[in-house]
């Protein structure tokens, strides 16, 4: 937008065309980049994958934010003087593509950028709702856009970018949080019951869902008030002005009704996100006294596709373990506690166990692997009709439910 805008005001608009195919082949480079990651491909399942993506998102959205801070005031100022540089001498095409090249880079740079972060924020889960959500801010950055270049869109960017620069450092915190919670899940890192419950309020709590949406409502109402301070346009001196001033001005209201639409688009998609989502299942625990040294489980009270709480009493307290049954009839056990957050015990979200305390997703097929939030290992026997648990293994770990 700034370039195009540059090369009208100095009269150069026929430069144009080269910013549209730096424009194009920017776009294109930046597909080509994710379409490179799918093809690598990311377990989801790979905490230090995981990890790493949402450490590296992270970084580049905070050093995105400090740069906008020290450039924002003269960012305009800036790529004006390196745009004289380039085609303040004559019209010839070495100076076209020297246009190419900047335009190529300037988007290239921010569309790389936003690859990453969208790889992060959709590794484990990319449905129909996040591939709404980046189509329709993908468009409204495109409306900005076309608005700023038509100069239809007056707004303080000192402003904007201060306030913008505020919900990406939230953004930021939220994916490094993420980050730290991933390899705290497999004790990569040594981490406390009470850091992992708040880093699991960034993570997963819907709570945090909600400040998210207050955050980037905040920007969106603040670009539509700077839209309703239209300059005055000045009289017309005939019918024909003034009919083509009414042209205009409706033409604007349309844009500023666009903008507001899809601002409120994108505020209920949020609202609802925050409710959106599968249910989660606090199965009860079924109490199970031992008997010559055992403690069973008939097949026939295991449902597939649910995740199951047994106790047994030992020495007056409460010994709770899961069983997890999969699609296919297989069987998953492990104790209903972990290493970092103790006893607290786990939900049942999809097929996957979610831990009370810090919210990390443990996969059924995944349980009793053990080490940081996953749930302790339980060794299981089976019989024809029976999954066998002996109560050496469950006194194993009666210190940490008492």
């Amino acid at each position: 937008g700034i370039i195009l805008a540059y090369l009208g005001k100095t009269g150069r608009s026929a430069l144009n065309r080269y910013v549209y195919v730096g424009l194009g082949l920017a776009v294109a480079a930046s597909l080509g980049v994710a379409v490179v990651f799918q093809a690598i491909g990311f377990d989801p399942e790979n905490e230090i994958m995981e990890g790493t993506m949402l450490g590296v998102g992270g970084v580049f959205v905070a050093s995105m934010v400090l740069w906008m801070a020290r450039t924002a005031k003269n960012i305009k100022k800036a790529m004006e003087s390196r745009l004289e540089n380039i085609v303040g001498q004559d019209m010839g095409t070495t100076m076209g593509l020297g246009l190419l090249a900047f335009t190529f880079i300037m988007v290239f740079r921010e569309g790389v950028e936003t690859v990453i972060f969208l790889a992060a924020l959709t590794q484990e889960e990319a449905g129909a709702l996040q591939l709404l959500g980046a189509v329709v801010g993908l468009g409204i950055a495109c409306l900005f856009a076309i608005l700023f270049v038509r100069g239809s869109l007056r707004i303080n960017l000192g402003r904007f970018f201060g306030v913008t620069g505020l919900v990406l450092l939230i953004l930021a915190a939220k994916l490094l949080a993420g980050s730290v919670h991933e390899f705290a899940e497999i004790g990569a890192i040594p981490m406390r019951k009470e850091i992992m419950s708040i880093l699991g309020y960034f993570v997963r709590d819907n709570t945090s869902t909600a400040i998210m949406t207050a955050l980037v409502v905040l920007p969106i109402f603040m670009v539509l008030w700077d839209l309703g301070r239209r300059e005055t346009a000045p009289t017309a001196r005939s019918a024909a002005e003034r009919r083509k001033q009414e042209a205009a001005a409706l033409g604007e209201r349309a844009w500023r009704l666009s903008l507001a639409g899809s601002a409120v688009l994108v505020a209920a998609l949020m609202a609802t996100a925050v409710f959106a989502g599968q249910g989660t299942l606090d199965p009860t625990p079924v109490p199970l006294e031992a008997a010559n040294g055992d403690v069973a489980v008939a097949f026939s009270d295991l449902q597939e596709g649910q995740l199951h709480k047994f106790a047994t009493r030992i020495d007056g307290t409460d010994v709770r373990f899961l069983v997890a049954k999969g699609k296919q009839g297989e069987l998953y056990t492990a104790f209903d506690a972990c290493e970092i957050c103790g006893a607290v015990g786990y939900l049942q979200e999809g097929d996957k166990a979610i831990c009370k305390n810090c919210n990390a997703p443990i996969p059924w097929d995944t349980l009793g692997q053990g080490g940081g939030c996953n749930p302790i290992r339980l060794e299981a026997d089976s019989n024809d009709t029976h999954l066998v648990v002996h109560l050496e293994h469950l006194k194993a770990e009666l210190a940490r439910f008492q």
